[in-house]
Order: structure tokens, then C-alpha cells, then sequence
């Protein structure tokens, strides 16, 4: 009687056609029926047949090496579920016939393939190609409903076992949508918030994590910021020749605006504008973006009579943007004339800011001398360590272990203590003598250099400031002046996005970070 050895494989838990179960069956009857003894069977479970790194067929092929002698078939249900690529599959075949003298069958067809026999080898090898190109066939259709859904209806298509954090899933099939989570997505904000405020990026996690976030590892907190489902678009690959890059989502709730969303991005990468876009003529290049969140970049035009008039514009489309200079300088210093602070809000705000000082003074020095007894303790015991290693009391591992945490303990500890005993008197005095000049926003602009309107800019509207429809918008502008809000909109002079009116802070800021709430 003569014997085989069997492998079968399936490449994921939907794949019921070709199930273990039917091709246990199939190579069975067909041995069986050929009165072919089965010596052993080989299953690779959830793998691909793309390449031969699977557990099972390693194991086939070592006892393959070991037990040849008496073996007469390979069988499989069909070649496919041997492998898929094929010129890898016949190069294996071949070298397994003409070295063990084995011979591959594809039992569904009731084929014993002989690679030495032209015919024969030529159906093996056209069974091969028609998976392969049929394995070809089903990626391309995949790929391209995947293109077709993201890129051009706007679906969001599941990649992971869940929905990204601040989400969830609503609806099934067609239907199914991804809606706001209005408890996580309080989480995704506050990490927005906090990176482009420049806090690191451990203490964002803590943060985050007193607001529940509950996702581990060390990129986490990375991937959500670069994730741009949470501004409304999501990456689609490029498909044949259609391009692929960000494309928006239909239906779909926004948990950060645009411009938040790249201006993380452009922080995250380490962008940083070269010298050559400062321009007297042209200070809000750089600074100012396009309602597609690209920053608008400028230069002259040359008119009928010969004169250069100033223009800025977007380099994605000349129908985003294309704005006169003139223009949009004259409405923004218009608008920082009515975001100038009125003489009673500065008095209110110099009023708290103080108390707020001195409060924070208060808790800085009890926190100081808690930090100066940790760093006390801390040396303490960073002598009793060398004293037990002296004595040999602790093996010397064991001591390079303690110091290197000691050590770095005390640092960051001395560091911490530098940073509160720095004296905040001349904070007194500057919230008190500089603090009125915002009643004149506009001549604080008019009158500084290209750099100085710029660094404004970007602190007043924390780099999202952008222009679309003849008027500034912004999804964020410091509580500070938000008192004339209401007649910026009315002037078409700035208008605040809607879904951004929230709880803002003040910008006063005191030693250890934290914003002081409008009062």
C-alpha cells in the first residue's frame, strides 16, 4: 500500500470554502479511494500563502527530510493551499520530487502531477498560475472597493478589532458610521491642546489619563495626534492610477478643527519656516493659513501701469485663496482695533492675575521644600547604597542598579528645585506695567518689526488663524479678547468656528504651567 503525508492550510477564520474541515475531507476521500495510507497530517491555521514562513509546512518539510523513504504523495486539496506564488511552488515541488522522489496531488482534481513529464508538469504549473492570477484578481477587487469606499463615498472602513479612541461604531454594514464619543473625545482635545501648549509628552499621558484615557504603550498618545479621522479626512493608498493622500469623510463628526490638526503635524515633523518668508511687505506669510490648513504663501504682481501690488495665496488650488495685501492687512489691524482690551477688563485682569500669583507663589514654596526634603532623602539613600556596597553587604549589579536610579533621581529632583526657586517678582511688575498696552492692540502690531507681528499672530490664534470666504476665522483665540466677538462676526472681520466655542482660558500662565480661568 502505498503512503502520503497531507497539508492543509487556510488563511483566515471567514474563509469557509476552503475550510479545514472540506479539505480534510476531500484529501481524505481521495486517498481513500487511491488506497493511500495517510502517515501524517500538517494544518497551518490563519497563514498566508504568499511565502513558505508558516510553522506546519516547515515541520512537513524537516520530516519530509527525516521520514522520505515509503512516502509517495504530497497531497492537497487543491495546489492553492499549497502556495500561491507560483513560481516559489514549483521551484519547492520540483526540488521535493527530484530529491525525495515525492509527488505533489491536487486531490479536488484528482491530479498526480510528474515534474518530469511535459504534460504534466505544464497542467501543475497552469493549476498554479490560475490561483495565482485568481489570488491577484481578488487583491485588486479588494483594494479598489477599498479605494472606491474611502476615497470617493467617504466611508470610514475598519482597520483595527476597534474604532480609534474618542468613537464608536453606530450601524452595521452600508450603514455603519463612526459617531462621537463626547466623553473620550474630552480626552482627544485635552492631548491637542496640550502638545501644541508644548507640555511633554509623558505628562500629556497623565493628563489624558485623569480624563480616561486608557490606551497603553509608549507611541499612543503619537498615533492619536497623527491620526486625521479626529479633523474629518482619513489616509487612502493610492490605488492603479488613482492618487492616493488625506481625503475627507462624509457624514462625519469632527473632534479637532483642521487647523488644529495641522498645526500639530507641522510640529510633530519639526517644521520650521525658512528666513526667506519673512517679508515687510508680506508679514503674514507663514502665519496665515488657507482654509485648507496649508499656510498661504505670498508675492508681487505686476499690474497694467507696471506696479507691484502684493498677493497672498494657496499653493493647493488659486481657487482657495488669492488675496490682496492690502486687503487683508487693513481688516486685521480693523480687527485688533476692536480685540483691544477696554480699561476696566485690564484692571479686572491685573486684579486676579495677582492673586493668582500670589497664590501660586504660596503653593511653590510648600511644593519647594517638598521637593528639597525628596532630594534629601534621596541622597540619603544613595550614600547608604555605597556604604552596604563598601561593606559588601550588595553585590556590585545590584548597586550600579541603585546609583543609576538614584542619581537620576536626585538630578531631576535639583532640577525641579531650580526651576521654584526662581524668583517671580519681575512677573509683579510686568502684569502690572505691560499688561495696558493691550488696550492698543492695533498700534502693538502697526508698530512692531515683520518677526515680532508674526510671533503675535501666532500667540493670539495659537497658529490656526486662516482666511476663506473674504473673512478671518479661527477655531481658537485666547479668552483674553473675546469681549467684541460678537462685532468682529457682525463686520465680517473674524468669525470663531462654531464647533469650537467652548470653555477657553485665560493665557496668564503661572511656574508650574497650569491656565488661570477667566474670572
Amino acid at each position: 500500500m502505498k503512503r502520503g503525508i497531507r497539508y492543509l492550510r487556510f488563511s483566515h477564520d471567514g474563509q469557509s470554502q476552503h475550510s479545514i474541515e472540506r479539505q480534510e475531507t476531500i484529501t481524505g476521500q481521495w486517498m481513500k479511494f487511491n488506497k493511500v495510507d495517510i502517515v501524517d497530517t500538517f494544518t497551518d491555521e490563519g497563514y498566508t500563502a504568499r511565502n513558505f514562513d508558516r510553522p506546519d509546512i516547515k515541520e512537513l518539510f524537516a520530516f519530509i527530510k527525516k521520514n522520505y523513504h515509503g512516502i509517495n504523495y504530497l497531497v492537497v486539496s487543491e495546489l492553492t493551499r499549497f502556495s500561491r506564488e507560483a513560481g516559489d511552488a514549483i521551484n519547492m515541488v520540483k526540488k521535493i520530487q527530484a530529491t525525495y522522489d515525492i509527488r505533489i496531488v491536487s486531490a479536488s482534481r484528482g491530479a498526480v502531477y510528474d515534474c518530469l513529464d511535459a504534460n504534466s508538469f505544464f497542467m501543475m504549473g497552469l493549476e498554479f498560475l490560475l490561483g495565482n492570477s485568481e489570488n491577484i484578481k481578488r487583491q485588486n477587487d479588494v483594494n479598489g472597493g477599498i479605494y472606491t469606499a474611502k476615497a470617493i463615498k467617504g466611508k470610514w472602513i475598519r482597520g483595527g478589532k476597534r474604532p480609534p479612541y474618542g468613537y464608536k461604531i453606530e450601524g452595521t454594514g452600508q450603514e455603519r458610521r463612526l459617531i462621537v464619543d463626547r466623553k473620550e473625545a474630552v480626552a482627544v482635545r485635552q492631548i491637542y491642546e496640550d502638545y501644541l501648549a508644548n507640555i511633554p509628552v509623558y505628562f500629556i499621558r497623565q493628563r489624558a489619563e485623569e480624563l480616561g484615557f486608557y490606551l497603553t504603550g509608549h507611541s499612543s498618545i503619537m498615533k492619536i495626534l497623527k491620526n486625521p479621522i479626529y479633523c474629518g479626512y482619513q489616509y487612502v493608498k493610492a490605488w492603479k492610477e488613482n492618487p492616493g493622500g488625506l481625503f475627507p469623510m462624509k457624514d462625519h463628526e469632527s473632534i479637532v478643527d483642521a487647523m488644529t490638526w495641522h498645526a500639530v503635524q507641522e510640529k510633530v515633523r519639526g517644521i520650521h519656516q525658512p528666513k526667506k518668508l519673512i517679508s515687510d511687505e508680506l508679514p503674514l506669510r507663514g502665519v496665515l493659513r488657507c482654509h485648507c490648513g496649508l499656510l498661504l504663501t505670498g508675492a508681487p504682481s505686476r499690474g497694467k501701469l507696471g506696479k507691484y501690488y502684493y498677493y497672498y495665496k494657496c499653493n493647493r488650488s488659486s481657487s482657495h485663496n488669492n488675496i490682496s495685501a492690502i486687503k487683508a492687512h487693513t481688516q486685521l489691524e480693523e480687527m485688533l482695533g476692536y480685540m483691544s482690551l477696554p480699561d476696566k477688563l485690564i484692571k479686572k485682569i491685573q486684579d486676579q492675575g495677582q492673586k493668582t500669583m500670589e497664590a501660586e507663589l504660596k503653593l511653590g514654596k510648600e511644593l519647594l521644600q517638598e521637593k528639597k526634603k525628596e532630594y534629601d532623602d534621596a541622597d540619603a539613600q544613595l550614600k547608604s547604597v555605597e556604604e552596604k556596597l563598601i561593606r559588601n553587604q550588595i553585590a556590585p549589579d545590584t548597586y550600579n542598579r541603585w546609583h543609576t536610579e538614584l542619581t537620576q533621581k536626585k538630578a531631576s529632583l535639583r532640577e525641579h528645585i531650580d526651576r521654584l526657586s526662581h524668583n517671580n517678582d519681575g512677573i509683579f511688575e510686568l502684569l502690572k506695567n505691560e499688561l495696558g498696552k493691550l488696550g492698543d492692540l492695533q498700534s502693538i502690531y502697526t508698530e512692531a518689526d515683520t518677526l515680532e507681528k508674526q510671533e503675535l499672530i501666532r500667540l493670539v490664534f495659537d497658529s490656526r488663524l486662516y482666511y476663506k470666504n473674504g473673512i478671518y476665522r479661527t477655531p481658537y483665540m485666547l479668552e483674553l479678547f473675546h469681549h467684541n466677538v460678537l462685532i468682529l462676526k457682525e463686520k465680517r472681520l473674524l468669525e470663531l468656528d462654531e464647533n469650537e466655542k467652548r470653555e477657553l482660558t485665560l493665557p496668564l500662565r503661572a511656574g508650574g504651567g497650569t491656565r488661570t480661568p477667566m474670572p
